[in-house]
């Protein structure tokens, strides 16, 4: 006895975890399962326990009941335990409820074996998103997260996800997020790469647009062809390259970067970066390297500032998300 209460033996969690074990058993007694269709339906498993026991749930729910299990779920950590062929994401509209891409879909599971590793908890999130900005690295991470504190939204009250693709290919997370009726929009560097051609006889070397071919991809469109030596950033935007993708892309809420997050930041907080490093090339130079140390440490420095790109193609990607999440809860 406590304070004239009995002492419990767990908590709720625990306790339904129990009830579902000795259910499973029951129902291993009741029926043949080589014989009889089992349908098991289970709402919010995830209830009143920590992330590891929802882990652990999911990993028994996929494994030890025989037949057929539908889970209704809000949690990020039981939907990263599923095979991804196998998740349902139930939308609305104004006939009702309906099953995004008509239920299970192939192509989910496909796009999701491209992350390898990679997946994890944060792209499951995006599951439950209103709508999702996708983005190059941590430092965009950051930069994205501190720009909405500073313009006032919400990013959970709207339900928005900010995912950084670290090094997947942006068509992997589209693909799986169009799969799911999930709106999102993308901001990516403007690339431009060597690539050697011409073999050992007739070697030369040409310019590779990565960045604005990553954006054409994204909308189904034919790829830039590579120019010739020299071809930098300002040649781009002086025959019109960029603008002309830009203007093709944005529309489709695909935002390729001047350059990059450093030198775009760099065009409009002109002052700030002369006075965190001496000059601006030192603190891009300097964000550069390190990137989601540094850059932790030019906004911590900085943040007031960043409210004043509220207007500006950085802050297109973040609002339009906002628009989209807006009429999503009102779908």
């Amino acid at each position: 006895m406590t304070y004239g209460s009995n002492v419990s033996l767990g908590g709720d969690g625990r306790n339904n975890q129990i009830l579902l074990a000795l259910w499973k058993a029951k129902a291993s007694r009741e029926f043949d399962h080589e014989n009889e269709v089992v349908i098991y339906c289970v709402e919010e498993p995830e209830a009143h326990l920590h992330p590891h026991q929802q882990r652990k749930l999911a990993a028994y729910l996929t494994s030890a009941l025989k037949g057929q299990t539908l889970v209704t779920s809000h949690s990020p950590q039981i939907v990263s335990g599923y095979s991804p062929d196998s998740v349902i994401r139930l939308k609305r509209n104004i006939s009702g409820t309906y099953a995004a891409s008509k239920g299970c879909s192939n192509c989910i599971s496909d796009a999701w074996d491209n992350m390898g590793y990679r997946m994890s908890i944060l792209p499951a999130e995006a599951f439950f998103a209103s709508a999702v900005l996708l983005i190059e690295g941590p430092s965009e991470l950051l930069f994205y997260t501190e720009l909405a504190k500073q313009l006032d939204i919400d990013l959970d009250y709207y339900n928005i996800s900010i995912l950084s693709v670290n090094g997947v290919d942006f068509e992997v997370y589209a693909q799986i997020l169009k799969a799911m009726e999930i709106p999102f929009a993308v901001r990516t560097d403007n690339d431009i790469s060597d690539l050697a051609i011409g073999g050992q006889k007739n070697p030369r070397t040409i310019r590779i647009l990565a960045g604005l071919n990553r954006c054409l991809k994204l909308i189904d469109l034919a790829p830039l062809p590579h120019k010739e030596m020299p071809y930098e950033h300002q040649h781009c935007f002086a025959d019109g390259t960029r603008t002309g993708v830009a203007s093709l892309t944005e529309p489709r809420e695909i935002y390729p970067a001047f350059i990059d997050l450093e030198h775009d930041l760099s065009s409009h907080l002109e002052e700030e970066f002369i006075d965190f490093k001496g000059s601006v090339a030192a603190t891009i130079k300097y964000l550069q390297g390190s990137k989601a140390i540094r850059m932790r440490e030019f906004l911590s420095k900085y943040k007031g500032c960043v409210k004043t790109l509220a207007v500006t193609n950085l802050a297109k990607p973040l609002t339009y998300c906002v628009e989209l999440a807006r009429s999503e809860a009102h779908a």
